[in-house]
């Protein structure tokens, strides 16, 4: 039997000084590569954050919109989305009078602190046709009032701004056909 030469350092556990590991040199490069890095990335990812939270109230007043419509159209009551540009708060709740009839739920929420909400007003006056009441709208507050047909009220504001402190703004107005909402910059007129 002929014996294989073995090396002895191979099955050692003892490693040579040169390659125990990283000397501390490289982790300080390393870590000040990554400091740079991250504070090169940091004021990006804010933005985007910021652009995330303007975006995503944008898509709950558009989706709101499209509960007002649907619950007014399902139970055949006017149904009523309103703003409180002072307050910061929206919410949709049945036209008075027609609390105790169907299913539409009265909600409220609260805008994230760096928005605000801002109606554009028609000018035309939400009147009945006797003239004896303004169909269930304060007074004080801009509302987008859906009919029991399901359909924005004629004399409904044609847009809600959302704006941003940083001065990013998305609108939700109505489209062409005046029969529904959607989400786009304030700058894309039709």
């Amino acid at each position: 039997m002929s014996a294989l030469p073995h090396d002895r350092s191979a099955c050692s556990p003892r490693v040579s000084a040169e390659r125990r590991g990283f000397t501390l040199v490289e982790l300080i490069v390393v870590m000040v590569l990554l400091l740079t890095v991250a504070s090169l990335v940091a004021p990006r990812m804010a933005s985007f954050f910021k652009g995330r939270a303007l975006s995503g109230e944008a898509q709950r007043v558009l989706s709101l919109l499209h509960y007002a419509r649907s619950q007014a159209a399902a139970e055949a009551v006017p149904v009523v989305v309103w703003f409180d540009p002072v307050r910061s708060v929206y919410g949709v709740e049945p036209a008075a009078g027609f609390g105790g009839l169907g299913e539409v739920r009265r909600l409220e929420f609260t805008l994230e602190p760096s928005l605000r909400v801002e109606v554009a007003v028609t000018g035309l006056e939400l009147v009945s046709e006797q003239d004896d009441e303004r169909l269930g709208l304060a007074a004080d507050r801009p509302a987008i009032r859906f009919n029991p047909d399901g359909f924005p009220d004629p004399a409904a504001p044609p847009r809600v701004v959302l704006r941003q402190d940083d001065g990013g703004a998305l609108e939700i107005a109505l489209k062409a056909n005046r029969l529904d909402y959607e989400i786009r910059t304030p700058d894309a007129r039709l």
